[in-house]
């Protein structure tokens, strides 16, 4: 995927053949078909792009071709999306093809298209369909209480908001600029998020096919095959579900890698608020598990908020109420209820659910009907994100019920219960395979989930669940998932178990859950047989081994991953050696080198620069550039640099420019601008914006603006962005705008925000904040919300709370809460609470709570905490414990220490690993000691939640 892919309009050419003679390239799903067409359709390309006549004459020519397909058989082979004719046919163009010089050997090639074209008439395949022709139901819009059956009769009226015109224009956007965009709406569960994206890629991108992969594992596959072609809608509702799971590093990195090559593109999800903070999350610890995906979602600028409160639009939703007898009660319903009008969710049915839920079993939902739901509600908490088999429903209900309410004479309970519950609305049964019939399994309906997983976010599910996955569970991923909580929540054996059966069906993320967690346990041997030919597990193995003091170790796993093809492992092999014999860092430096990876000299080369070890770090450096690495030249070039000599660290910078390090031509461009050459630096800016990249314009503003250049930095900004550079807008607008052109400064941030980015308004808001100009900052504020950027708002709010202006310091957090971002509110509590206004703090704490913010009350009563008012920050992690916070549970226990109450301590401690915080375990471990120094290897807790030193029955397995 080096080069970037362009939609095109049939013109694309293999050779001097006029462009009128090429037939239209096929557009399919990924699939067999999709692979069979694309195959032959580059064997076409290849073979200087023929006319169909040609082929069809070549054919009849031969007479030893089996087939004798005329030109329009052959235009179906090549293009369209409808099955592929026979085999005899595409053996023979496939044959002449190749003899015209496509593909290689002809009969390898022609074994290739027997293949191809047996499994894509074995697999049933569907033919590109757009959003309209998909249906907004199957694209996981919620079809309305009371909806007719039908597309029609299930969606209400839309109504635009502020979040719709910011999508649209970014889509937008992607037309005009043929650029690749990725948006994501955040927002509560039945707020409107995936009807947003629906409504906005049918009235935007209305002919664009749009693909909805199953998983992680599918996209990852789709885009590692070129299968994602420019001019699609990839649609990922409930993005969380290819992000946060075993492989959303791996697809977070996918997807990175296509919006850079494939445009124009655009990359649509949705998830809730509290998926969007854990991956947006810069907290210790945080970073290593979603540092990709975080940067994913930050690049792009992802994020946009959908509020839940519909307020503002309360004069539209009684003019469609007037004609539409489910709004009409909807909206009845939400305004009977106080606080924020909430109708979406009402259309939805979500509150009545909850309601009818929170109320136990035995009313709304009998004892098997509420044991049903919880079960499937803790098995997607817990990472199931696939379609819950009721087989696996059905076996792990068992262990949700109380003995007396097992007894039942009817056989068919399952089906009797899973039907009551699709009938009210609260399981929604589910279908992934092509055509129609039975489900295959069912999901809880949205609201519910979201309602009810944090009540019971503190809970480990009974051991039926995690047995009941182990055995029916579908997919790897699940499994892996699910294994991942189990050990999260030191369930080792449940763990193993479910890693094992997940490594049977192909899982590779498995294998390094697993052996991380036998290498925990004390077994050193199941961890290394558990890595086996997965050299990620390795890589995982040794970097725990690496934490635990134990190099030797570390270097044993990071040689199998080496040995396996890992380049890291070369890298990290140096680094260890380095340090205790130089000679063998460099060794495996050169055999890393000769494996085709050169991250070992690199390494090495840094590492000889920390002793100051200059000319042995150039050798290194050279070794690396030697060995194809650009990063080579750019070490060289840094260490001429240091030298003096300008002329030689000029060409390394121009050599690694040349070989694909685009950030050379930046330092390039510095390194003239020193030297007094600025023609030369526009030269080496020129040259990185050939390559794609504007990051040169933009540090050539700077150098110009430092010195004094004010008219040169605007005319390098703007080149800046007119290549998309990111940040080159927002710095155009702060300079226009100190330097008094407000009018250039709202056309740059203008430009930005049509391009999707509301970075330069909120730089215009903190500086007429700044400058005491009130009224420009809300205008600008509200610009870059527009724009669907509400870090605006939360940066006034908090400058006004520090400059003691209250009033316009809630203005600005409500007008972050009516965008649907709680993160203003929040702020000011803690604000607040250290000016000692602890009314006021918890007034913005319930804001914020209201908005969905489940970890406001942590984070205000760890504030508490530090102020030493320990009953009041007890009160704080009380409510939070209420929220569903499942990071409370550690703070709360080292309170409960310092008031004295060890037991409660442990109890919280415990808890939390219920919880799945992985950091509570160390905490409940040591205070388990201090108490009983009986023993001192526990390693997990059982299914009774009890400390034990072994892993029962799994290892046997």
């Amino acid at each position: 995927m080096g080069v970037r892919r362009e939609a095109t309009s049939g013109d694309e050419t293999g050779g001097n053949v006029p462009k009128s003679r090429l037939v239209a390239r096929p557009r399919l799903p990924p699939g067999p078909l999709r692979d069979f067409k694309w195959y032959l359709y580059r064997l076409y390309l290849e073979a200087g792009a023929p006319t169909l006549e040609q082929i069809a004459a070549l054919v009849a020519a031969d007479e030893d071709l089996p087939g004798k397909p005329g030109k329009d058989t052959v235009k179906r082979l090549l293009s369209g999306g409808e099955e592929p004719p026979g085999l005899l046919d595409a053996v023979s163009v496939a044959d002449v093809l190749a003899r015209a010089g496509a593909g290689g050997d002809p009969a390898g090639v022609v074994v290739h298209v027997r293949r191809l074209w047996t499994d894509a008439k074995a697999s049933p395949s569907t033919k590109p369909a757009t959003a309209r022709q998909l249906g907004a139901l199957r694209l996981g819009v919620h079809a309305a209480v009371g909806a007719e059956e039908g597309e029609e009769g299930s969606l209400t009226p839309y109504i635009k908001r502020r979040h719709d015109q910011a999508l649209r224009s970014r889509l937008s956007h992607t037309v005009r600029d043929k650029r690749s965009v990725l948006a994501v709406m955040v927002g509560q569960s039945c707020t409107g998020k995936t009807r947003a994206a629906y409504e906005a890629v049918c009235a935007v991108l209305p002919k664009w096919p749009v693909l909805a992969p199953s998983g992680p594992k599918e996209l990852i596959d789709w885009i590692a095959t070129d299968s994602v072609d420019a001019g699609t809608v990839l649609w990922l509702d409930e993005t969380q579900r290819y992000l946060m799971g075993p492989l959303g590093e791996e697809a977070a990195l996918a997807l990175s890698t296509l919006l850079d090559h494939v445009a124009p593109l655009a990359v649509l999800g949705s998830m809730w608020p509290e998926f969007a903070r854990k991956l947006g999350s810069r907290r210790a610890g945080s970073d290593e598990i979603h540092f990709h995906a975080r940067a994913l979602l930050e690049r792009n600028r992802a994020e946009l908020h959908v509020p839940d409160d519909l307020g503002t639009e309360l004069r539209v939703l009684r003019q469609f109420a007037a004609h539409d007898p489910r709004m009409a009660a909807a909206l009845q319903a939400a305004l009977s209820r106080p606080g924020r009008l909430r109708v979406f969710q009402q259309l939805a049915d979500g509150p009545r659910l909850a309601l009818q839920y929170r109320r136990g079993p035995g009313n709304a939902f009998s004892e098997i009907e509420h044991a049903v739901l919880t079960a499937a509600i803790d098995a997607r908490r817990l990472g199931h994100a696939g379609v819950l088999p009721s087989a696996l429903l059905a076996e792990a209900t068992v262990g949700y019920l109380p003995t007396t309410a097992r007894v039942t004479h009817d056989s068919a309970w399952f089906a009797t219960a899973a039907e009551s519950l699709v009938q009210q609305g609260a399981l929604i049964p589910d279908r992934v395979a092509p055509g129609l019939g039975a489900p295959e399994g069912y999901h809880p309906a949205d609201y519910l989930d979201q309602s009810v997983r944090r009540t019971r976010a503190h809970l480990a599910p009974p051991s039926s669940l995690w047995e009941a996955a182990q055995r029916h569970a579908r997919a790897a991923e699940d499994l892996c998932a699910l294994g991942g909580a189990a050990q999260d929540r030191r369930r080792y054996a449940h763990a193993v178990r479910l890693y094992r059966r997940a490594i049977g069906m192909g899982s590779t993320a498995a294998c390094s859950g697993l052996a991380e967690l036998l290498e925990e346990a004390g077994d050193r041997t199941g961890a290394e047989q558990a890595a086996g030919a997965s050299p990620q597990a390795w890589i995982q193995l040794a970097t725990t081994r690496e934490e635990w003091g134990d190099p030797d170790g570390a270097q044993r796993a990071y040689r199998h991953a080496a040995n396996q093809g890992e380049e890291r492992a070369w890298a990290a092999l140096t680094r260890l050696l380095y340090p205790v014999d130089r000679a063998a860092a460099e060794a495996t430096a050169v055999r890393a080198a000769e494996a085709g990876h050169s991250r070992g000299w690199l390494t090495l080369a840094r590492m000889h620069e920390q002793l100051r070890d200059t000319e042995a770090a150039r050798r290194a450096f050279q070794g690396a550039a030697d060995a194809g690495d650009p990063w080579g030249w750019i070490g060289l070039a840094r260490l001429f640099r240091q030298d003096g000599l300008l002329v030689d660290a000029d060409a390394a910078y121009q050599a690694a420019g040349g070989a694909g390090a685009i950030p050379a031509w930046t330092e390039l461009m510095r390194l003239r601008w020193e030297a007094g050459d600025t023609e030369g630096a526009v030269q080496a800016a020129t040259a990185a914006a050939n390559a794609g990249d504007g990051a040169a314009w933009s540090a050539l503003a700077e150098a110009r603006l430092r010195a004094g250049d004010r008219d040169g930095a605007d005319a390098a900004y703007e080149m800046a962005a007119t290549i998309r550079s990111i940040g080159a807008l927002p710095r155009l607008a702060r300079l226009r705008e100190s330097g008094g052109d407000r009018a250039g400064a709202e056309l740059a941030a203008s430009r930005a925000a049509a391009a999707g980015d509301g970075g330069a308004w909120a730089v215009l808001a903190q500086l007429r904040e700044v400058a005491d100009d009130h009224d420009g900052a809300n205008a600008a504020a509200e610009a870059a919300a527009e724009a669907g950027d509400t870090d605006a708002w939360i940066m006034l709010a908090r400058l006004r709370e520090c400059t003691g202006d209250e009033k316009d310091a809630e203005h600005a957090a409500c007008q972050a809460a009516e965008a649907g971002d709680s993160a203003a509110w929040s702020a000011l509590s803690r604000m607040r609470e250290r000016a000692d206004d602890r009314t006021g703090s918890e007034q913005a704490a319930r804001r914020a709570a209201e908005l969905g913010d489940i970890d406001v009350w942590t984070a205000l009563g760890s504030v508490r905490e530090e102020r030493e008012d320990l009953s009041a920050a007890e009160q704080a992690y009380g409510l939070a414990m209420r929220a569903g916070d499942p990071a409370v549970w550690r703070p709360l226990g080292r309170l409960r220490e310092k008031q004295g109450d060890l037991r409660g301590a442990k109890e919280a401690y415990r808890t939390g690993v219920d919880a799945g915080d992985p950091e509570v375990w160390t905490e409940l471990l040591r205070l388990a000691k201090q108490q009983r120094a009986l023993r001192q290897d526990w390693i997990a807790l059982d299914d009774e939640g009890s400390l034990v030193a072994e892993i029962p029955g799994a290892l046997d397995d």
